[in-house]
């Protein structure tokens, strides 16, 4: 039967918060549709104990810092095109890019150039309506959709041009006990 097949999800979460929102997820597809899911991306050890055998630590992607940034400049660009390759290849149901977007949304940008079909939904809008409006029309080609944590960014992302949205609340507000 065709609901038997796990679902094969790509997840790239490169920082601790992003790991814990991207095991929510997970959660809550296996509850909701009752099946398996299989992970393949990036991450660290919330989404790994869900079965996620990451292609790199999630670590090496959560810089802080101009002059961090720029000392991993080649090996940034190496691995986003390492992370980008490997999903491609694995042909995976949906990708789910978490936070990080100056990588994240590199990833799921050349992701949709080699897999146009596949559906990509971003975790944590970027925040578009203080900084860098242009981001949120630019991810429309490559985004289809962006569960928002906050309540005005689903207006905000339509009056930008950007992908529709999706407010999905802050997990702070479900579960304090993680501070």
């Amino acid at each position: 039967m065709a609901n038997d097949k796990p679902l094969k999800i790509a997840v790239v979460a490169g920082e601790e918060s992003g790991d814990m929102l991207g095991a929510d997820i997970v959660a809550a597809l296996k509850r909701t549709t009752g099946r398996d899911v299989q992970l393949i991306g990036i991450g660290g050890r919330h989404l790994q104990a869900l079965g996620l055998k990451s292609l790199f630590d999630g670590g090496e992607i959560a810089l802080m810092g101009f002059s961090a940034i720029l000392r991993d400049l080649p090996r940034l660009i190496r691995r986003i095109g390492q992370t980008a390759s490997m999903i491609a290849a694995e042909k995976p149901d949906c990708l789910i890019t978490i936070d990080s977007p100056d990588f994240s949304l590199r990833v799921a940008k050349k992701v949709r150039a080699a897999n146009p079909s596949l559906p990509i939904v971003h975790y944590v809008c970027p925040s578009v309506w203080a900084w860098r409006p242009g981001r949120a029309v630019a991810m429309k080609p490559y985004v289809d959709h962006i569960l928002c944590i906050l309540p005005f960014e689903v207006k905000a992302l339509a009056r930008l041009g950007g992908p529709p949205g999706t407010y999905v609340g802050h997990r702070l507000a479900r579960d304090p006990g993680v501070l």
